[in-house]
Order: structure tokens, then C-alpha cells, then sequence
């Protein structure tokens, strides 16, 4: 496959992801305004879902599929389809910060992101409430609502602001160890509940960088698609030989920072 063509093969399906995007978010934005009426269950230790997600991953899919039907799919909710040996696979999370949704908070968002030949392509991250897409692509600059925009230039830890999360997957003893490493080189750090709208804010300079020990690829190929497309730089996802379904550790900042955090969360 020449390089034009895939090119070409990205441009398509950025432009179908946006509308995608837009179109769950509109679903959401609905429910949103009736959360009284959603149907919750609890997936796991603080861990929900309701019929907003489920709905938001369909119309999604509904758009990506018949447009690309020799790619793979890997939703939250609906799980993997046709993954195994597809060129491209779509990451999707429908809803990312569903605690923030049910609660009536912001801080959650659609996240579509491409995977191929080992690493992320694309991504498109969109904020309804605040009505910000964040896009980007291999051989695409990241943009949000069409402006370019930049990575922080911060390059000293103990100037830096760093989106960090947390799951039950981790013991809570290794986060607390992280931040206090943070701390005591003198940086801070923010949660939103949105692992993926931080790696969007990544991308944008809104925050120097973003660490989590486990995010799984609906949360996070979206986002380091954007950082990569921004000129940033991360951690290998997954690491070793681990599926692209296992999920992994993500530690992604600006260039300048990146070797600093992984000199300090024991990553270099």
C-alpha cells in the first residue's frame, strides 16, 4: 500500500470519526438533560454504565462500519469485532467519565481513536458540553475546533502540572507512591475522572503531561494519537508483547518533560 493512499485511507476516516463523534455526542447531550431516566448497572468497583453508552457506542459503530467494513472494532461496551488481522482497528469509548455523566458533572466525553501496524494513527476526542473536538492523525497536526494547537514546553518537574489517574486495577498503594514521587520533586497533579479528556488536554497544552498505570485502549489510543500528532511523546502501549485488548501503562507528555517522568516513575 503506497504512502498516498494511506494518506488518503486517514483523511476518510477522520472525516466519518468527527461526524461519529458528533453524532454520540448529540445522543449524550440528550440524555444528559434526563438523567433521571437513564437505566444504570454497575460494571465493577465504581464502575457504571447506563443505556447513554450503550446507545452513543451503536450510532457510532453504525457510522464506522458500513463505511469501513474490513476494519476491526474494540468498544467498552460491545467488546472486540473482527480485530484479529484487521489493518485498521477503531478504539471506542462512547462515554469516558460516565460517573461525571450521571452526576451532572462536566468532564466526560466521546473518544474514537484508530489503531494500525502497532501504534495509533487517529484520533478524535470530543467534548459536547463544552462543544470542543480535539483531531489529529498521522501526518495530520492536532486542532481543536479546526486550530492548531500545541504541546506545553514545560520541561522541569518541579514546574509541572500533570493529569494523573487511578483504577481499581491498581493497588491504591502504587498511586499513592506516584504522587508522592510527584510531590517531592516539587510538581502537582489534576484527575477530571476522564483519563481520555486528559490526554486530549495533553495534546493541547492544557496540562504538561499524563500518567496512569493501566488505561485501556477505548480510553487511551484516541488520545495518543493526538499527543503523537502533536509532536509528543509516550510510552510504548501496550508494553512488551501485551494485546492491544490487555490494555497498559501511559505516561505521555511534550518532549521536553517525557524523560524527566519516566526518569521518576522508573520508566527510563
Amino acid at each position: 500500500m503506497s504512502d498516498a493512499l494511506s494518506a488518503d485511507q486517514l483523511k476518510l476516516r477522520l472525516a466519518m470519526a468527527e461526524r461519529a463523534a458528533r453524532e454520540a455526542g448529540r445522543l449524550l447531550l440528550a440524555h444528559y438533560g434526563r438523567r433521571d431516566r437513564l437505566a444504570i448497572e454497575q460494571k465493577g468497583l465504581n464502575d457504571f454504565v447506563s443505556n447513554a453508552d450503550r446507545e452513543a457506542e451503536e450510532a457510532i459503530a453504525a457510522i464506522l462500519t458500513p463505511a469501513f467494513l474490513k476494519d476491526g472494532f474494540l468498544g467498552e461496551e460491545t467488546g472486540a469485532s473482527a480485530v484479529e488481522g484487521a489493518e485498521f482497528v477503531w478504539c471506542v469509548d462512547p462515554l469516558d467519565g460516565t460517573t461525571n455523566f450521571l452526576k451532572g458533572a462536566h468532564n466526560w466525553c466521546v473518544s474514537i481513536g484508530l489503531w494500525s501496524k502497532g501504534e495509533p494513527v487517529l484520533g478524535v476526542i470530543y467534548d459536547p458540553l463544552r462543544d470542543e473536538l480535539f483531531t489529529g492523525a498521522q501526518g495530520v497536526s492536532t486542532t481543536v475546533n479546526g486550530v492548531p494547537v500545541a504541546l506545553s514546553a514545560i520541561d522541569r518537574l518541579d514546574r509541572t502540572r500533570l493529569g494523573m489517574g487511578h483504577n481499581h486495577r491498581v493497588p491504591p498503594a502504587d498511586f499513592a507512591a506516584d504522587a508522592e514521587r510527584l510531590f517531592t520533586a516539587g510538581g502537582s497533579f489534576s484527575q477530571v475522572g476522564a483519563g481520555a479528556l486528559m490526554l486530549a488536554y495533553v495534546s493541547a497544552g492544557r496540562v504538561d503531561g499524563y500518567f496512569e498505570r493501566h488505561m485501556w485502549p477505548w480510553d487511551a489510543v484516541a488520545g495518543l494519537a493526538l499527543i503523537k500528532a502533536a509532536g509528543g511523546r509516550f510510552t510504548a502501549y501496550p508494553a512488551g508483547r501485551a494485546s492491544l485488548a490487555a490494555g497498559g501503562l501511559v505516561l505521555a507528555s511534550g518532549a521536553g518533560l517525557f524523560d524527566p517522568l519516566s526518569a521518576l516513575f522508573g520508566m527510563a
